[in-house]
């Protein structure tokens, strides 16, 4: 029961872009506070990562067509076409299962681009295990001071800079003429067009 529990908070914590506390802190805390087997906990925080990033990229991909003006989805598209092959996708799956931050803006991105849901789901599987696997054998501890480690990462001013960063991010893959930037090496942003019509 408790990996159940520990990969549906991971799920529900990686579904969405909202930036969080990190859910490898989040999985240290549970392992320790339900007494379970830090390799199970690790190995169902993956899991759960893995449905929760998947689902937010499935998402993304639905309604990323619908809220993108028309320029904006142009340049996507063209993005999106420059990094189908097997080099460009060898490198977006490193990037993913790396995840830097804002992670959560990376997999929105990966909806928005279409990169293949395969690789999306690996990536993300193999990174958690590593991640998640360091950190909570890392962390150890009581399951107070990891609490309070939890608590101190969340606050306004964190979530109002991650979320600032997750639409920093958004707004800069839409905006940047990546035609421009990858065939004549010149950084511009795309002008504002139309509302799609």
């Amino acid at each position: 029961m408790a990996y159940l529990l520990a990969a549906a908070i991971v799920l529900g914590m990686t579904v969405t872009p909202v930036p969080l506390p990190p859910s490898w802190l989040v999985l240290a805390y549970l392992s320790i506070e339900l007494d379970a087997h830090p390799a199970g906990i690790v190995l169902a925080g993956a899991l759960g990562a893995t449905a929760g990033r998947t689902l937010l990229v499935l998402g993304t991909r639905a309604l990323g067509p619908r809220v993108l003006r028309r320029g904006g989805r142009e340049n996507v598209e063209y993005l999106a076409g420059r990094l189908r092959g097997r080099n460009s996708a060898l490198g977006v799956g490193v990037l993913l299962a790396a995840s830097p931050p804002p992670a959560g803006a990376l997999y929105t991105a990966a909806g928005l681009l279409r990169i293949n849901l395969a690789l999306v789901a690996v990536s993300c599987f193999a990174g958690r295990l590593v991640s998640y696997g360091l950190g909570v054998a890392l962390v150890g501890g009581a399951a107070d001071e990891v609490a309070d480690r939890v608590r101190g990462t969340v606050g306004p001013w964190s979530v109002a800079l991650g979320l600032a960063a997750v639409a920093a991010v958004l707004w800069l893959l839409t905006r940047l003429d990546w035609r421009a930037l990858l065939e004549e090496r010149r950084l511009r942003l795309r002008p504002m067009s139309p509302a799609r019509g």
